[in-house]
């Protein structure tokens, strides 16, 4: 065989084993990535149920004091649940967008239905959830 050919073999064999290295690693490095993110994502969402069932909570706090009881005992009245909130939001402050700790803070400032509603829109696009029209299901 031709030296000049057998050369060009070994560096093509050499170069399709770096690419085919190169590829794993990148393919390892985009999965572990992804993981991390879904990991991320659903911590931040099973916050944000809990955020959410507190603001109900201080919402309707007449209408939740039996499972309040329960779950929370704790929280005993409607100013505790909000003092709750308040350290709930102190903590999103690591992870949360500025839309859902701005409506949070209003929610805390003012428990209204709409506050609870437009919370819970902010958090649901920091879930990557998309928009959802507010008469589309009120």
């Amino acid at each position: 065989m031709d030296a000049g050919l057998s050369t060009l073999i070994t560096g093509l064999v050499a170069g399709l084993g770096i690419g085919t290295a190169i590829t794993a690693l990148v393919q390892h490095s985009l999965k572990r990535r992804e993981s991390t993110y879904e990991s991320q994502r659903k911590d931040l969402e099973a916050r944000y149920r809990v955020v959410i069932l507190l603001m109900y909570a201080a919402f309707d706090f007449a209408g939740n004091k039996t499972t309040i009881r329960i779950h929370r005992p704790d929280l005993q009245s409607k100013e505790s649940i909000l003092e709750e909130l308040e350290a709930e939001w102190t903590n999103m402050i690591l992870f949360a967008s500025s839309e859902a700790l701005r409506s949070l803070r209003s929610f805390i400032n003012a428990p209204s239905r709409a506050n609870l509603l437009a919370a819970a829109f902010a958090m649901r696009k920091d879930l990557g959830r998309g928009k959802i029209k507010f008469l589309d299901v009120v």
